[in-house]
């Protein structure tokens, strides 16, 4: 089977491996088209995500993503489509480039701040007059 054609039936090894080899040598093999977008499965999926999670020591349990046994959130691809949800807000899903994208989103997250990043704790929420404005 090619591009979901049956190009060749064969009851031997050999005589397959004869119409491959008479073929290929001739420039007639026909050629496999490339997938307009690749199919991940779900185990693809969770390696790529526990391959982002180790990477920051984060833990994956079955409802989430942790660190120090606080709840992070959750990262996900549906469609093809990565996102990530905050613990605080596991409703609103925030879409992503990838399950790097999205794992570095949540480790950004600092979970004595309620799940306001540290770029709202420390710069967002100090006083006007305390900040360095120019």
């Amino acid at each position: 089977m090619v591009n979901d054609k049956e190009v060749f039936r064969a009851n031997t090894v050999m005589r397959c491996h004869r119409f491959i080899c008479t073929h290929y040598k001739d420039g007639t093999l026909p050629v496999q088209e490339q997938l307009v977008t690749p199919c991940t499965t779900g185990n693809e999926v969770m390696a790529q995500i526990f391959n982002e999670c180790e990477k920051y020591g984060f833990e994956i349990l079955d409802d989430g993503i942790y660190q120090n046994d606080e709840k992070l959130g959750e990262v996900g691809q549906t469609g093809g489509d990565w996102w990530f949800t905050r613990a605080a807000d596991e409703t609103q899903r925030i879409p992503c480039d990838s399950a790097m994208s999205a794992v570095q989103s949540l480790s950004m997250l600092d979970v004595s701040t309620d799940g306001k990043s540290i770029f709202d704790e420390c710069f967002l929420e100090q006083p006007k007059e305390t900040a360095n404005w120019r």
